[in-house]
């Protein structure tokens, strides 16, 4: 199993504005940053991966008492999903809210959580952004986004 990666003080505080800035987390901007270098075929499974892990830091930071962290991780997560989910259809990933909008629109049809984890990400969004939300919030959006990982993964004969 690979290890952690130690980075300077500098290079995390630059990674933490450019997550802000995207409206984020580091661990996503690094995904997004290091998804070329994983082979095509193998992609949805690393977003999926990805995806997973930020749902668990979600629910760690959530025991912290970091809740606006864990709604920014649960946030990103769903957008993960999503991700993987746009090239298992044989797309490229989103390039913005509406075009997961249209993602999700598409995909309700033919995938039940589709719809669920959107509206329980844009849901985390807003309690992130607005600082508003609870435990039981956070734990009914982390298990819709959830969901969706796992209804992916079965799609990729993972789970």
């Amino acid at each position: 199993m690979p290890g952690r990666v130690v980075l300077p003080d500098s290079i995390l505080r630059a990674l933490e504005r450019e997550a802000e800035r995207r409206e984020s987390t580091p661990e996503a901007v690094i995904v997004g940053m290091l998804l070329r270098l994983v082979e095509p075929g193998e992609r949805p499974g690393a977003l999926l991966d990805a995806a997973r892990t930020s749902l668990e830091h979600a629910r760690e930071l959530a025991g912290e008492g970091r809740l606006g962290d864990a709604f920014r991780r649960v946030w990103a997560s769903v957008l993960m999903a999503l991700d993987a989910l746009s090239l298992l259809r044989g797309g490229e990933r989103p390039g913005g809210l509406a075009e997961y909008w249209r993602l999700v629109s598409e995909a309700m049809g033919e995938l039940g959580a589709a719809a669920d984890a959107w509206y329980a990400g844009l849901a985390a969004y807003i309690a992130w952004k607005e600082g508003i939300g609870d435990e039981r919030h956070l734990e009914a959006m982390a298990g819709r986004a959830g969901r969706l990982v796992e209804e992916l993964e079965a799609r990729l004969g993972r789970g």
